[in-house]
């Protein structure tokens, strides 16, 4: 059988996804039925949680179905992934791993079912948390590399007002180390200072200074910040200090994660974490 995610490439995005967002607005956007099919959605705190449909086994409007919820043009490589496996299907209950961030429930019977919902991530709890900004509220984690350009961007672009709503109280931010080693060199040598940094409760400062590109030369930063630079070297220098990094690297490939940054809201992974406000709609739904 042919691997969906293998056709869907990289995706530009459609309009505003409506997974996560309040559910009055799906049934309009998602537009007229086809006769005898059924729609019905799941909430959680007032926010669509999942979309299932019963009905005729139409192809065509579940690819419809599918852009309208997650605002990602799934339906085309959709409809092709259906028109090469369909003789193979009936009878058939499968579930498919859209982009990571996604999974469409199939049931291919009389009648058929769908149903497509965010991704959950249930493998992160809560204590495994070291480097969090805020007191309260749900859990945004980033899994993030300190030269990887999207993370910087992230940090400039939307980071900013994660961290004041963070100050209210209103979210928690945690920072998970994702080093991508194989095309990063500066990535790991960054993280252990940031670990070095946060030993002497400096890391978000240090964090903020890593992803305005200023990699290389860790004890001017810390030296810039006041830190006690000489047990940042002994810091730097000690084997200990790679090993949260190593565990945080190794939750991300065994959990699935392809690159950086990847951003959760609660167990949710977030498909576009440059838009603050899907970001923020995310953090509602994992509230």
């Amino acid at each position: 059988m042919r691997r969906l995610g293998a056709l869907l490439g990289l995706l530009g995005g459609l309009a505003l996804g409506q997974l996560a967002r309040p559910p009055e607005g799906f049934q309009k956007a998602l537009g007229p039925l086809p006769p005898g099919a059924q729609v019905e959605v799941e909430t959680q705190n007032n926010r669509l949680l999942a979309v299932r449909y019963q009905g005729p086994e139409n192809a065509a409007f579940l690819g419809r179905l599918l852009d309208r919820a997650t605002g990602l043009p799934f339906s085309e490589a959709f409809l092709t992934w259906y028109k090469e496996n369909a003789p193979g299907l009936k009878g058939r209950t499968l579930t498919l791993n859209l982009e990571g961030a996604f999974l469409l429930e199939l049931a291919f019977s009389e009648p058929f079912r769908a149903r497509l919902a965010p991704r959950r991530v249930e493998a992160l709890a809560s204590n495994q948390d070291r480097l969090v900004l805020g007191e309260k509220g749900p859990m945004l984690r980033i899994f993030s590399d300190f030269q990887c350009p999207y993370c910087q961007r992230l940090a400039r672009e939307v980071l900013p007002s994660l961290k004041a709503r963070a100050a209210q109280g209103e979210l928690r931010i945690s920072y998970r180390h994702f080093p991508l080693t194989e095309i990063h060199p500066e990535a790991l040598p960054a993280a252990l200072a940031s670990e070095c940094a946060a030993s002497q409760k400096a890391f978000w400062p240090y964090h903020d200074r890593l992803m305005a590109g200023r990699l290389g030369n860790y004890l001017a930063l810390a030296r810039e910040l006041g830190l006690d630079v000489e047990a940042f070297r002994r810091c730097l220098e000690d084997p200990k200090t790679k090993a949260p990094v190593e565990e945080d690297r190794a939750l991300a490939l065994r959990l699935g994660f392809r690159g950086t940054p990847t951003v959760l809201a609660g167990p949710y992974l977030v498909p576009n974490p440059f838009d603050l406000t899907q970001v923020l709609d995310y953090l509602e739904l994992a509230r």
